[in-house]
Formats: C-alpha cells, structure tokens, sequence
C-alpha cells in the first residue's frame, strides 16, 4: 500500500507543511492544525483520490432553531458567519479551485450544504471545470421543527458529487450501493437520521456529520488504501470513517476545540483497530434498516490455510456503536452482513 508521505511534500516554492496535530501509529490518519486555503495552497498537486468537504454554510445571522426541544442560537462560530453574497461566494471559489488541483485525475469531490451556500458551490464547480454526478438529497428523517411557522421544515440537506473533470473516470461502486439498497439501484434520495448519542460520546461538534452519511460516500467512491482528504474536518468523521474502510485520511481543522474533539475519536478508533491487527482492509456490509437489536455474522477467509472460520455477534441498541466499529474492520478475502431488527 502507499505510503501517506506524498502529502507530506509541499508544492514548489510553497513553505513546508507543518508538524501534524495528530497522526496514527501507521501514519494513515493524519490531522493538521491550520487555515484550510493557506494549507491547500501549500499541498502537492494531485495528491489526493477523494475529497470530501463539509464547508461553511455562511448561516450563523443571529438566528434560532430548536434543540432537544429547547430554543438555541444557530451561530456556530466567527468562521460560520457570512461576509456577503460575493465574500462567501469567492471564498467557495478559492478552495474548491485549490481542491481542483489537489485531486488525481479521476478523483472525485463531494460537498454538502443548504440553500445558504449549496447554490454558490455548485455554480463555483461548473465554473471551475468539475463535473457534477449527482445531487443528492439528505433527508434528516426527524428534523428539528420550524419555530418561526412561517416556512416548511427544513427536512434535508443537498450533497454535491463531482468529478474533477469530465475527461474523469470516477470510482463508482455499483453493485455495492445497489446491495445497500435491498437489490434495487440507490436513488439520490438518502433517508439517514443525524448522529446518535454514541456519535457524540467524545463531545458535540455543531455541524457533525452522521457515521452513516459519510461511510456511504467512502464506500461508494473510493477503493482500500485510496488517499482521502477532508479540508474542513471538525470532529473528523470522514476519519474515522476511512479507518473503518482502510482508506487513508487527512483532516484540516483551525480550531483548537474540535480537533482535540477529533483525536479523541481517531484515537478511539485507532485502538480498536489495534485490537485487531490482521484486520484491515474493508468489507462490504449491508444494513437493513436502523435501531432495535443488531446481530453480526462474517466469514473471513484465513491468510494460512484455506479453510473459513466464522463467528456472529450480537448486541443490545446501547452497544450497536461498538459493533459496528468491529463490524467494518476486515481481513483480506473478507465479507460481512450486519441485519437490524
């Protein structure tokens, strides 16, 4: 497998890259601790298989919504509020151009948003010389309710899924997605619910991703060992989601708070990798369904001999977290079925 380091050399004439905030013991997981645009910029061309950025939405204006029932302000941060149409507008130039060249010719992007800055990116992309493949939509299933009454709900979320260029021949795992979908082809509809409470053990981050969300985009557009990078990476589930899959990952977060966030979840999943030495490279999983009581079977073909050995795991809905992290780990030759009741 290659090795991380071909990002660890600058762009000529550009300044070296700095110490990683964190890195795995196998440097497959790296964080850096910087502006996005200025370490992009410093990064080699056509280093990286996938992209995937979960920017700023530009929608902290000093507004509400509702949490857990309570009323809260939607400001995340200083680095979340809008510095007018034409500011966000070419800040979503600078870095998805930076991300253009970041991205190996048949790489692909992704990007989500709303409608605060999703229309920005994506005429940026077409701008810019990117493909699009698709615009999907994230349907939260159980969003928070409108407390203005004055609008709908606020139900999903786009994804925009774009190839560098239309001269691309992008990773599409077909046959994958397909078998997600109980055998039929997987629509640009996404039914996925935000994250859970075992998401957020480590601590909350305001825009976290959910698990599902990003271990359907790694596995659909990426192949083990395949490098991915995630410029706004916050509490790093895109990582952790490549050190389920076996693919490598490096992260770029400004803030202090989320990236000791971050390698508190990378670190956690380091060791549960460790816990299992021989098992790297990822499976195929078919989920069926969420929550109630989950129940794990896998065959896993032994690297000296050549018979198979089996074993099933089962578990209560508290500790389905724990499982799955187990689940997704995989030796060679290996495959796997996780069933939800």
């Amino acid at each position: 497998m290659e090795t991380l380091g071909i990002v660890a050399e600058a762009r000529p004439g550009y300044a070296a890259l700095p110490t990683p905030y964190y890195s795995s013991l196998d440097d497959s997981l790296r964080l850096y601790q910087a502006d996005a645009l200025d370490l992009l910029r410093r990064m080699k061309g056509e280093s990286f298989d996938m992209i995937f950025a979960d920017p700023p939405y530009f929608l902290s204006n000093g507004g509400i919504t509702c949490v857990a029932g309570r009323m809260v302000s939607v400001d995340k941060g200083q680095w979340d509020k809008s510095q007018g149409m034409l500011g966000d507008h070419s800040f979503n130039i600078l870095w998805l151009d930076q991300c253009r060249r970041l991205l190996r010719p048949n790489g692909t992007l992704w990007v989500t948003g709303t409608s605060h800055n999703i229309y920005s990116v994506g005429h940026a992309l077409q701008t810019l010389g990117y493909k699009i493949l698709n615009d999907i939509a994230w349907y939260k299933v159980n969003p928070p309710p409108n407390l203005a009454c004055r609008y709908f709900t606020h139900a999903t979320e786009t994804v925009l899924w774009a190839a560098k260029s239309a001269k691309s021949k992008h990773v599409f795992h077909y046959a994958l997605m397909k078998e997600q979908n109980g055998g039929k082809q997987m629509q640009s509809l996404w039914h996925i619910q935000p994250p859970g409470k075992a998401e957020k053990r480590h601590g909350k981050h305001p825009t976290q991703k959910p698990e599902a969300l990003l271990w359907r985009i790694v596995a659909a557009s990426t192949n083990p060992g395949d490098l991915v990078l995630d410029p706004f990476c916050g509490s790093a589930t895109t990582g952790v989601t490549c050190a389920r899959l076996g693919r490598r990952f490096v992260g770029i977060e400004r803030e202090e708070e989320h990236l000791q966030l971050a390698v508190k979840r990378l670190s956690d999943e380091y060791a549960l990798e460790a816990q299992q030495p021989s098992l790297h490279i990822p499976i195929d999983i078919s989920l069926h369904g969420w929550g109630g009581n989950a129940a794990w079977s896998a065959n896993r073909r032994c690297s000296n001999s050549s018979g198979l050995s089996a074993w099933t795991f089962t578990s209560s809905p508290l500790s389905t977290h724990r499982l799955r992290s187990a689940g997704t780990r995989a030796g060679r030759g290996m495959s796997a079925r996780c069933i939800w009741g």
